[in-house]
């Protein structure tokens, strides 16, 4: 597996890296949170901008994302725009979802692009290339909030992630019994085995807390924290997360 080097970060390598998500509605609500977040020094902050109320202003995206990166320094920026179809706040055609994160790839602070690959496969593949291809990396992404699909359509869709080309693969799922935690976490195994782009998965809920605490074994690369107000279901908060991840190192 390749490694993905983001600012001082090097994400595939070592023990998981902890990712905090900022939720916030308007500039003042993501600012204070980001101040919260940078705090406890996370590895990562993603932005889900699908709660900006700004969100289709490119000029308050970039000069948000400006007064971001003044706060958290060297911590690497994912911007997100999670749909109402996989999770999100958003309701949003194809075509202005292109358009918006085409716009957010222009502001120079932000680091990572969150794509969600079967909002369109198509197109978002040539999302994926034109990101990319204007700096920015790439995270292929895929929510599944009320199911665990079986494990051959998991390896599939993390298969079809690689071949997206993004720089990063990301699946999330709801586990409705124990077996779906282990189908995840084979998946995972499997993804890593088969494919380069370094991989994040995560079994949501209490059930599948364990998913976000056993990367450095199964091979997931980043896992999510919350500071504050959780973006998904079974998120822990990052001191905890921070003293499980040191426990489990070799």
């Amino acid at each position: 597996m390749k490694t993905v080097k983001i600012r001082n970060i090097e994400i595939g390598s070592d023990v998981p890296k902890i990712c905090v998500p900022v939720m916030g509605t308007t500039d003042e609500e993501i600012l204070e949170q980001t101040k919260n977040a940078a705090k406890k020094q996370p590895d990562l902050l993603e932005w889900r901008a699908d709660f900006y109320c700004y969100l289709r202003d490119r000029k308050r995206v970039t000069e948000l994302s400006k007064k971001m990166r003044d706060i958290l320094q060297q911590i690497p920026l994912i911007f997100t725009v999670r749909t109402a179809g996989e999770g999100g706040n958003c309701q949003v055609s194809t075509e202005d979802y292109v358009n918006i994160l085409k716009e957010a790839a222009q502001a120079p602070d932000i680091d990572l692009i969150d794509v969600e690959l079967y909002k369109d496969s198509v197109v978002m593949r040539n999302l994926i290339t034109d990101l990319q291809n204007k700096g920015k990396k790439v995270i292929a992404s895929n929510h599944h909030f009320h199911e665990t699909p079986v494990r051959e359509e998991m390896e599939n869709i993390l298969a079809q992630m690689e071949e997206s080309g993004a720089a990063i693969r990301k699946l999330a799922v709801m586990p409705v019994c124990p077996e779906d935690v282990l189908e995840l976490l084979a998946a995972t195994v499997h993804a890593n085995r088969t494919g380069q782009a370094p991989v994040i998965t995560m079994s949501m809920s209490g059930m599948g807390a364990i998913s976000r605490v056993c990367g450095q074994v199964f091979g997931s690369a980043v896992t999510f924290a919350a500071v504050g107000q959780a973006s998904a279901p079974g998120q822990l908060a990052l001191e905890d997360l921070k003293l499980f991840l040191e426990k489990m190192k070799p």
